[in-house]
């Protein structure tokens, strides 16, 4: 959480990112608002009515007066910090759940070792002998 922190508070405040929130965010409501408007047959709604109104009040702030929009933004990329933060752990525990585990369940029941980690006492050693040719040094020069 401590890097969360670090991060909003430098968050990128000058004019030009306003200008971008007020523009992006008003344009996606004011798209929105005008969806909500052609799915109800061009009969406006109150939906509409806010959609539009706070996507119209972005835009028009964040060109003409974007330091308006400074407390506005900063909560919500707060939000949007917390959100990622929350998200990316619960994405990542259920790639984990239904990915990896079930593979490496799987390959445990049919006795897989890709990795060579069970100890073979018949070994004379774990070394892994490589023939001479195996990485001329032409291979090593462009990685690209």
């Amino acid at each position: 959480m401590h890097g969360l922190w670090q991060e909003f508070l430098h968050l990128d405040t000058s004019r030009k990112a306003l200008r971008n929130f007020g523009l992006v965010v008003g344009g996606v409501l004011l798209g929105i608002a005008a969806l909500v408007l052609w799915r109800k047959g061009w009969t406006p709604n109150t939906a509409v009515y806010i959609l539009g109104g706070i996507g119209g009040a972005l835009v028009v702030l964040g060109l003409i007066v974007p330091a308006v929009l400074k407390p506005l933004y900063r909560v919500w990329m707060g939000l949007a910090l917390v959100l990622g933060f929350v998200m990316t752990r619960v994405l990542l525990t259920v790639v984990f759940f239904l990915l990896f585990m079930p593979i490496g369940l799987v390959m445990r029941l049919l006795g897989r070792d890709p990795m060579h980690r069970r100890p073979d006492p018949s070994a004379a050693s774990y070394w892994i002998k490589r023939t001479p040719d195996a990485s001329p040094k032409e291979r090593l020069e462009k990685y690209y």
